[in-house]
């Protein structure tokens, strides 16, 4: 008990570090929103399903960190996913009672989204609304077969690569 009155001293040492290292954090340098996800054309887990919370923080953990590794220090990008349609689709009367996301190439992966690329003084570079798609999905043999969102998420490389284009590759994954 006797310990407890020193923790308000102690405190009052330790905030002004603690507040120099918040100053010194770096600024989030993607940020990503989801626009109505209730609505998404597919974005489930199951056949009719809600939107799947876990896939929406997959995809933007994987976005925000591939878009990071492009951008140059002090570049913000905004992007605000629209619709999602993933790869494959439910097919009740192929598995009758079972939620199994059928991959064939008439379900190919679709989103749609608008992205906004500011500069450190807050001037547009670039801007734009774009419908990704990719009919060859299923041809993409590096792939890990155990995610669940691996063909949205080799649809926003590629996009990234192309809004990049001239930059350095990322490095690491």
């Amino acid at each position: 008990m006797r310990h407890i009155r020193y923790i308000p001293v102690l405190l009052i040492f330790l905030y002004p570090e603690v507040g120099m290292l918040a100053a010194e954090l770096p600024r989030q340098s993607v940020q990503i929103d989801y626009i109505q996800p209730e609505q998404f054309t597919d974005i489930a887990s199951t056949e009719h399903g809600p939107p799947n919370q876990s896939y929406l923080d997959q995809l933007s953990k994987h976005i925000m960190k591939k878009a990071a590794s492009y951008l140059a220090q002090d570049e913000q990008l905004s992007i605000a996913i629209t619709d999602i349609d993933m790869a494959g689709s439910f097919e009740p009367w192929n598995t009758p009672g079972n939620d199994i996301r059928m991959i064939r190439h008439i379900y190919p992966p679709r989103i749609s989204l608008s992205y906004q690329l500011k500069n450190a003084g807050g001037n547009v570079l670039a801007q734009g609304d774009v419908h990704l798609t990719d009919l060859n999905y299923q041809f993409n043999s590096t792939l890990n077969s155990a995610d669940a969102m691996r063909y949205e998420k080799a649809l926003v490389d590629e996009w990234l690569e192309k809004l990049f284009a001239g930059r350095p590759a990322p490095q690491g994954d």
